[in-house]
Formats: C-alpha cells, sequence, structure tokens
C-alpha cells in the first residue's frame, strides 16, 4: 500500500502552535487531512462563570494571544448588552481605536511568520520591526504588549496619555509607507509566486458552507465584514473599505490582509482626529456599584448580603482579525455570568482544512496553512 498517516505536530514548525495536522499521502501528494486540536484546552469559558464580570476580561487577551482587544471587546459587547449597561461614546471610540491597532499588529505578526515560512527572511525582519511600533503604542496607554485587560464594563479602564495621538500618528506615517516594501518584496519575489499563486484555493461556497469567515472568505470575493453589515463601537461613524480579492488562493488571503492593514490605518486616522476633537468621559457615569463586588455591605444581621441583579442574555458578533467571533453571556440576576459561549473564526477555518488542502503536495501545506492564520489559543480556549 503506497500510503500513510504522517502527523504534521503538535511540535512542527508549520503549526504555529500546538495542534496537530495528520495528513495521508500518497508519494508527495495529499490525499486526506484530519485536524487534531484540544492541547490547548484550559476550560475559559467554564472558568468565566466562576469570576465577576470584569475579572473575565483577563481571560479574554489569553483566548487569542495576538488578537487581545477584539476578544475583550468582543466579550465586553455581551457582557453589556446582557447587564443593561451603556458606554460613553468616548469609550467607543477608544475600543475602536484599539481594535484596529490589534488587527494591525495581528497581521504584521502573521506576515511576519507567513513569509518565513516561504524562506523569505528579510520580510520577516521589517514585518517584526514593525510590530514592535504598534506593541509600544499599546503599551503606551494600557501597560502591557500582549495582555492589555483594557476594557471594562461600561466603558475602559484609562484614558489616553498627553501626546498619544501625535506619536500614534507618526507610527501610522511609517506603517503606510512600509506597507508598499512589504509589496515590493512578496509581489515581485518569484519565489513568493511560485509558492502561492493557485494554491489552497476555497472557493466562496465551500467557504460558506463550513463557516469560513474574515480574510480567508473575503479573498473569494464574498464581501462580509461584520464592521460594515453589522456595525458595532464607533465603525458606522467611520470611513474605510472592505478588503476584497477573488483569486480564492494564498496570494488571494495575502492581498487582502495587506489591503486590511492600510484600512486600519485609515480607520485609526479618523478615530485619532476624533479623540482629539471631543474630550469627555471614557467610563459610564451610570454604572452599577455591585460591578467588580461580590457582596453587598453587611446588613443590619451582622453578615455580607448577596446582591440580586436585573437579569439579561447578551449576544455579540465582533470583525477579529482571523474572522467573525461571537459571544453569548448569560446573567440571571447573580455574581457571575451563569453562561458564557464563544465562538472562534479560527476553529472553522481549520476545521476546513480538507477543502482546500487534499490535492495538493506535502510541501505545500506551509504556504498554505500560513495563509489561514492559525491562532489555538481561541480554538481551543
Amino acid at each position: 500500500m503506497s500510503e500513510m498517516w504522517i502527523n504534521m505536530g503538535p511540535q512542527h514548525p508549520m503549526t504555529h502552535g500546538l495542534w496537530n495536522l495528520r495528513v495521508r499521502i500518497d508519494g508527495e501528494m495529499i490525499r486526506d487531512v484530519d485536524p487534531e486540536i484540544g492541547y490547548l484546552h484550559r476550560g475559559i469559558e467554564k472558568i468565566s462563570e466562576d469570576r465577576h464580570y470584569n475579572e473575565v476580561i483577563t481571560l479574554m487577551d489569553r483566548c487569542c494571544y495576538v488578537a487581545g482587544f477584539a476578544w475583550e471587546h468582543l466579550y465586553i459587547l455581551a457582557a453589556e448588552q446582557a447587564l443593561h449597561v451603556t458606554p460613553p461614546e468616548r469609550a467607543e471610540y477608544l475600543r475602536t481605536m484599539s481594535d484596529e491597532l490589534q488587527r494591525i499588529a495581528s497581521h504584521l505578526m502573521w506576515y511576519a511568520a507567513f513569509v518565513q515560512d516561504l524562506g523569505l527572511m528579510s520580510p520577516f525582519l521589517y514585518g517584526m520591526r514593525d510590530r514592535d511600533l504598534v506593541l509600544d503604542l499599546l503599551q503606551d496607554y494600557t501597560g502591557a504588549r500582549m495582555t492589555y485587560e483594557y476594557m471594562r464594563v461600561g466603558g475602559v479602564r484609562s484614558d489616553l496619555p498627553a501626546g498619544f495621538t501625535d506619536r500614534a500618528r507618526k507610527v501610522l506615517d511609517w506603517l503606510s509607507d512600509r506597507f508598499h516594501e512589504y509589496d515590493q518584496l512578496c509581489l515581485g519575489s518569484a519565489i513568493f509566486r511560485k509558492r502561492c499563486d493557485g494554491l489552497g484555493v476555497l472557493r466562496a461556497n465551500d467557504a460558506v458552507a463550513h463557516g469560513v469567515t474574515g480574510p480567508m472568505l473575503r479573498s473569494a470575493g464574498l464581501k462580509r465584514d461584520l464592521r460594515k453589515d453589522r456595525p458595532y463601537a464607533a465603525y458606522d461613524r467611520l470611513e474605510f473599505d472592505v478588503a476584497l480579492a477573488d483569486g480564492a488562493d494564498v496570494t488571494a488571503r495575502y492581498l487582502v490582509r495587506m489591503e486590511e492593514l492600510r484600512q486600519s490605518v485609515r480607520i485609526v486616522r479618523q478615530v485619532l482626529d476624533w479623540l482629539d476633537r471631543h474630550p469627555g468621559p471614557s467610563v459610564a457615569d451610570r454604572l452599577p456599584r455591585w460591578l467588580g463586588a461580590p457582596y453587598a455591605p453587611i446588613g443590619n444581621e451582622g453578615y455580607l448580603l448577596k446582591r440580586s441583579y436585573p437579569k439579561g442574555i447578551g449576544f455579540s458578533s465582533v470583525e477579529e482579525p482571523h474572522g467573525e467571533a461571537q459571544a453569548y453571556v448569560v446573567n440571571d440576576g447573580g455574581e457571575h455570568p451563569y453562561r458564557v459561549k464563544f465562538r472562534s473564526p479560527v476553529f472553522a477555518n481549520i476545521s476546513a482544512a480538507r477543502q482546500y488542502l487534499v490535492g495538493y503536495h506535502v510541501a505545500d501545506i506551509p504556504p498554505i496553512m500560513g495563509s489561514v492564520d492559525v491562532c489555538v489559543g481561541e480554538v481551543d480556549r
């Protein structure tokens, strides 16, 4: 029998995380694949049900280690709906800015890892260098580079420090000039084109059938972006375009993400201008006093009284860097969320691996899976 199964993982440079891709091969041809996940499961959804609402935010940064802000925002939107809390407008803009800076940092991380898989070392160094500038900005107003714990039910933890908007604009100017260089290094490389053009094709109908969203879906020509279709935060007040391509292959996914980088810079510039012109509170002024506190003051009987809160259900969807993430939060009037459930876009993207890997060569797996942009933390949770 000429066919055999091989394991690419759980410790393999291609995986970019702790998961395993079982591949059935016939010589160098891929006949079947079977993604295996669960190596990084930490029980985040269940742990969230034993934390106060703002304490859950600490876990959100660990869901996806390159898109922490997106997951913070996802949970916060559902929690605020369940708790009947409305944030001030300035907080909405600060959250939008954070989401887009995070999208830039995430896509730069993807770019650096992706081109290195193709053997292009210089673009890897440039991508990591430029990502560091964005992380410096995030650290400037959150105090952290990856685990921010910045968003809160009803707003954000703190406003921007003095001079931040000017520093941010300088970084955006630098990045805008670099994106053209990225295209020259990649699209102008014969190695890049030979290893990417026509590989990993996932057409729009197959993507929809498997629940694939985000850049992978838009690279197949389907114009689907929650920031436009179901705007949240301040996106309905900002001008930007949805990045599209029609090749449905690895190169098309590269083109979509590069255009998303440009559009994110465009969005952040508008947000910075708005923040300069509109000072105001960054947290709701009518937050329930119980938020984050497990018990009421001592009662007449001399012991701590448990609080009782208005009940509610919250559901949210956000366009995180990998696709559409969803959250479901149930507030039963207790101190903690009664139920927390998340939907990871990367889970769906990996689950469709058979559609875009079978029929190609083993050597094609790194560029194809690199174009998927796998974050195992949000898959396993």
